[in-house]
């Protein structure tokens, strides 16, 4: 029997506790001017506050009623290097899923092709949101 690859549980820790509201990890990206990264959120940590909607980015705003988001995305390489701050016009966004529980959240990476075991906390991989 093959054992199920799964996020580390020192970094699934860190997202489903208090450490961090996101993990990521970066891709290989089929096109060379622009570097590619999955991240998986924590939406239940975020405040929405009517007073100001644009307070995140438009998938954060658009998972607050789900636990869990998981997002792939490009940004141009040429962006990140000349960019002051990236907002969402810069992201070009491959696929997004809401989602509740660790399992959903290992379907959808087995269903992407994308290994669990890579993910990290941001710091670690270059994630640039």
């Amino acid at each position: 029997m093959i054992e199920q690859k799964m996020i580390p549980r020192s970094v699934w820790y860190g997202l489903d506790g208090k450490s961090y509201d996101s993990i990521a990890q970066e891709l290989n990206s089929e096109n060379p001017t622009s570097r590619k990264w999955a991240a998986i959120y924590a939406i239940y940590k975020y405040e929405f506050a009517p007073s100001d909607p644009f307070r995140h980015y438009d998938f954060i705003n658009d998972a607050k009623n789900s636990r869990y988001a998981t997002i792939i995305f490009s940004i141009p390489i040429e962006t990140l290097e000349t960019s002051d701050g990236l907002d969402d016009r810069h992201i070009n966004i491959e696929s997004f899923e809401e989602m509740n529980s660790e399992e959903e959240i290992n379907s959808y990476l087995k269903k992407n092709q994308i290994n669990p075991e890579l993910f990290t906390p941001p710091w670690r991989c270059n994630y640039p949101l």
